[in-house]
């Protein structure tokens, strides 16, 4: 079972759950669908981003030119810590 949700409403695409190892297969195997006519991603709902869940949203931002939103502290320390400010688009 994943641990990641997903719901489109709009012209967004909102998480919910842990972004981690184990639940980045199921964003990564429908990517061309959940993020077709999408803008941004809401991350308001996510309750824990691991590295490799951080790496995911970097490279889902760039990829379909994604803007972040409802970044939680948390989250925000790591894309500081990691030094992604001018890489994910907020």
């Amino acid at each position: 079972m994943s641990r990641i949700q997903t719901e489109k409403q709009q012209n967004s695409l909102n998480l919910m759950g842990e972004l981690d190892t184990h639940s980045l297969n199921d964003l990564w195997v429908s990517q061309d669908t959940l993020f077709s006519d999408v803008t941004h991603i809401d991350v308001a709902k996510v309750t824990r981003v691991d590295s490799s869940g951080l790496a995911t949203l970097v490279y889902f931002c760039n990829q379909y030119n994604l803007k972040l939103t409802g970044i939680s502290p948390q989250l925000q320390t790591l894309i500081e810590l990691y030094d992604l400010q001018t890489v994910i688009n907020q």
